[in-house]
């Protein structure tokens, strides 16, 4: 080993950067390790809320940081009937004492939570240092990782390893963490950014939402005036939508009465992005000296824009349980199983609703 640390972190997105900046602020020493070079961009849906990922900024102190790139505080909530042009308008979703949900490109927003990681005594920061495996004790305790770093295989320790690598974690499956639930994918994703749409009142100031049958389009003010305009359709219609990504986001976007004039007025800033079905899984999130966090322990469909809240709450429960592990004296077995049940308390219902519900929207609407 050629170095050791208190907990060694792979994946430097949301989930990692969040946990790595709490560990190395109570005093502990954290590698956080990436593939990527931020900025680095991925698919997202992009919207958060007050009492997740929105609160999670501000007590790092970075929301004002956020705030300045131009995510406009979304303050309101407007809703479209299939056949009406004319919003209901309500408050924000699960605004938290902060009061405010918002969007923001993730290409821009994780480049601020890695910077602030990097700023943290205690944390050292690894871009483009691939994971090729880890290393376990004798008794099958997870003990450190084998990075690539400069062509060769670098081992390091550490007390804890934590997968905050998404959906496809590496970290997971080295682990064998056990699937303790599958929900088969039901929708698909696509989205684009646009400049120049108009806001469905006087201000930018809240997300849009419109349902027509099993199909939901939404629009989120974002960061630098770019509004990200996305449509979740279901999988009658995903191999159609796959073949001409362009041509059907088009076609579905005007069918909705609330978007169709704005979005036909406005100006594409990128191409069709999105994400085809994955199944919704949940994973054993612990074991003898690791853990999993963000969507390498729970994923589920984009429809309900859950990702990033569930991430920041699930690093700030597992910071907490690490911290009193590792400082605290609390025994490993008894600190993780906290983060665990603390995890399900907090995601179940969402999961449960994201699966149930998004087999037909046309129920919601």
């Amino acid at each position: 080993m050629t170095a050791r640390y208190d907990a060694a972190i792979v994946g430097a997105r949301v989930a990692g950067s969040i946990t790595a900046t709490l560990l190395g602020e109570a005093g502990l020493r954290v590698l956080l390790v990436d593939a990527a070079r931020f900025p680095s961009d991925t698919i997202s849906t992009h919207f958060f809320r007050g009492a997740g990922l929105v609160g999670a900024l501000r007590r790092l102190g970075v929301l004002d940081e956020v705030l300045a790139l131009g995510a406009p505080p979304l303050t309101r909530q407007y809703d479209f009937g299939p056949d009406s042009a004319e919003p209901e308008v309500g408050g924000p979703q699960d605004p938290g004492d902060v009061g405010y949900a918002l969007s923001c490109r993730r290409v821009r927003l994780d480049r601020v939570l890695v910077e602030r990681a990097r700023r943290t005594a205690g944390v050292e920061v690894l871009e483009g240092t691939p994971v090729r495996d880890l290393v376990h004790d004798g008794a099958g305790r997870v003990v450190g990782l084998v990075l690539q770093r400069d062509g060769a295989p670098t081992r390091v320790a550490a007390n804890l390893v934590v997968g905050a690598d998404g959906r496809g974690s590496f970290v997971a499956r080295a682990v064998e963490a056990s699937v303790e639930r599958t929900e088969p994918a039901s929708r698909a994703m696509y989205f684009r950014y646009l400049r120049d749409y108009a806001p469905p009142q006087q201000a930018a100031d809240g997300p849009e939402f419109s349902i027509i049958g099993d199909e939901i389009a939404y629009a989120f003010p974002s960061d630098d005036d770019v509004t990200c305009l996305a449509v979740s359709i279901n999988l009658a219609g995903f191999d159609a939508f796959r073949a001409h990504p362009e041509a059907s986001y088009d076609a579905r976007i005007r069918a909705h009465p609330g978007f169709a004039k704005r979005y036909i007025a406005a100006r594409p800033d990128s191409r069709v992005l999105g994400s085809g079905p994955k199944d919704a899984v949940i994973r054993t999130p612990v074991g003898p000296g690791w853990a999993l966090v963000g969507d390498a322990g729970l994923h589920q469909d984009p429809w309900t824009g859950l990702g990033m809240d569930n991430a920041a709450k699930q690093a700030t429960f597992l910071a907490e349980a690490a911290v009193s592990w590792l400082c605290d004296g609390t025994a490993e077995a008894d600190a993780l199983a906290t983060y665990r049940a603390r995890r399900d308390e907090s995601a179940m219902a969402g999961f449960d609703f994201t699966a149930s519900a998004g087999r037909d929207l046309a129920a919601l609407a």
